[in-house]
């Protein structure tokens, strides 16, 4: 078995929504959710506009040259707030 892990280019962004669907726990003896399931606004915010910061990092694993997995990030930039209420 041959393996590599890569940037996730552009045109596989698309990929992101098929890897949120499979990442949705689903207990024993319940069924499936529909794929629609991942265009509420609670898992849309994990895929929504993904590649349009600078922040947004994506990684896919290759096995036999067929994408078998996906890993995606994001760094927000927090602004930090005075506790001391000085400024």
């Amino acid at each position: 078995m041959s393996y590599s892990i890569r940037e996730m280019r552009k045109e596989e962004y698309s990929l992101l929504s098929d890897f949120l669907y499979e990442a949705i726990y689903i207990p024993d003896g319940t069924a499936a959710p529909p794929k629609s399931v991942i265009t509420c606004p609670e898992l849309q915010v994990y895929i929504a506009d993904f590649g349009n910061s600078k922040h947004d990092k994506a990684l896919i694993v290759e096995v036999d040259g067929n994408i078998v997995g996906a890993k995606r990030t994001e760094v927000w930039e927090l602004e930090l707030c005075c506790l001391h209420k000085c400024c």
